[in-house]
């Protein structure tokens, strides 16, 4: 909450290029949408003593006005932030709008947040890549086979997951790159009878950490929000990520000499029982926690929080179907996020609603959509958009109303205090 009595009015370019240095920082952490971005920073402008803060961000620029003055920030394409450092952030914007921090100090606490270093090194999260991709295999391809040969598959994704942000301009490609990688290794695997799942549907386990599905779902909240900018421009740059991982894998069947008809993502019946999703989501959060450098004190909340939304999509599917369990999961989860997190120095919601999405997975929907039509299905391509066009629905309303509903809760209780 603001403390006015502490609030110190500083030279408007000062508080200018403050909120220019922290709006290219959250800009550049920005690749799961800007929604609500604006206001923090206005309440930020406002708490250093200019109440007529107007700031408006879109997909990778702002623009910030306040004593007269204003100014444009613009980045090159959003990235991921280490999940260990969203609570950094919000301990910082806490101490800022409680008056804890001078202008000097919220400067300095910025710049030190810019220079921190993520907690895990480079060869943990290429074991939490792996993580991630057998994980995944496990739900998509449901076979002890499948889960084999993404993890061997992910070993190369891996390695590109760690090239895309150490080498300039190699994220641009690395989508393709990892697919291609991947692409040959599942083709080759495939020709000679070592596996009965088809390239495309272990492609879509083995380049998870690749797959845009965590963008789509937040452009569609950012949609419903009302950023329409920033989430059409999300929107058509997963698009173009989709693209570009199935231009990877149509490269690999062409170098193998395989034919298009094998990128059809299908494979054998899975054999896992019901209760297999659960260990199975274990082994997810401990990749997530690996790749994208979460907080280790932070994984049994995140644990809970998934095995409620695994078993409210189950439930909720069996008693209707798999939209509205996506549905209601997505509720559910955004509510227990956004509770647990109500806290100023709690941790974050997004370190609890990534991982959802993620479980959720609309972009392997989409993934398996173009390879469907680059294999000639075309009719399966088309219901394989129209899943991937519901579950984004289903995800970014679910997230909309838990949103709703869980700030109706905290205001409800903090009214019956009062």
């Amino acid at each position: 909450m603001r403390n006015e009595s502490n609030i110190t009015k500083y030279e408007a370019q000062e508080v200018l290029d403050f909120l220019c240095d922290l709006s290219r920082q959250l800009l550049g952490w920005s690749w799961e949408g800007v929604a609500g971005y604006d206001e923090i920073l206005e309440q930020v402008g406002r708490t250093y003593g200019y109440d007529d803060t107007m700031v408006n961000m879109e997909a990778q620029m702002a623009n910030i006005k306040l004593g007269g003055l204003s100014t444009f920030v613009k980045v090159g394409i959003p990235g991921f932030p280490p999940l260990a450092h969203t609570r950094d952030v919000k301990n910082m914007f806490a101490d800022i709008l409680e008056g804890k921090l001078s202008l000097p100090e919220a400067r300095e606490a910025l710049a030190k947040l810019h220079k921190k270093e993520p907690p895990y090194p480079p060869f943990v999260v290429w074991i939490g890549v792996i993580a991630i991709s057998v994980a995944f295999a496990g739900d998509i391809v449901g076979t002890w086979e499948g889960m084999l040969w993404a993890g061997i598959t992910a070993m190369a994704t891996g390695l590109v997951f760690l090239a895309a942000d150490r080498i300039a301009g190699f994220g641009k490609i690395a989508q393709l790159v990892a697919t291609l990688a991947s692409g040959i290794i599942v083709t080759m695997a495939w020709k000679y009878g070592l596996t009965a799942a088809a390239p495309g549907l272990l492609l879509v386990a083995s380049t998870f950490v690749f797959l845009p599905g965590d963008s789509i779902s937040t452009q569609a909240y950012e949609l419903a929000y009302g950023k329409w900018s920033a989430g059409v421009d999300r929107l058509f740059y997963s698009i173009m990520m989709l693209v570009l991982m199935v231009t990877g894998a149509f490269i690999a069947v062409v170098m193998t000499n395989t034919p298009f008809e094998e990128l059809f993502p299908t494979g054998p019946a899975g054999d896992f029982p019901w209760w297999a999703a659960y260990p199975i989501r274990m082994l997810l959060v401990l990749g997530i926690m690996l790749a994208f450098h979460m907080d280790k004190k932070h994984f049994i909340t995140v644990l809970l929080v998934i095995w409620v939304v695994t078993a409210v999509a189950q439930v909720s599917s069996m008693v209707f179907n798999e939209y509205v369990g996506t549905f209601f999961a997505t509720i559910a989860g955004t509510i227990m996020a956004l509770i647990i997190a109500s806290k100023p120095r709690s941790i974050s919601s997004f370190v609890m609603i990534i991982p959802m999405v993620f479980a959720l997975s609309p972009g392997s929907h989409g993934l398996k959509s173009l390879e469907s039509w680059v294999s000639g299905k075309l009719i399966t391509g088309i219901e394989d958009v129209n899943t991937l066009i519901a579950t984004i629905i289903a995800i970014g309303i679910g997230l909309i109303i838990g949103q709703v509903i869980a700030y109706r809760w905290r205001w409800l209780k903090n009214f019956q205090k009062a």
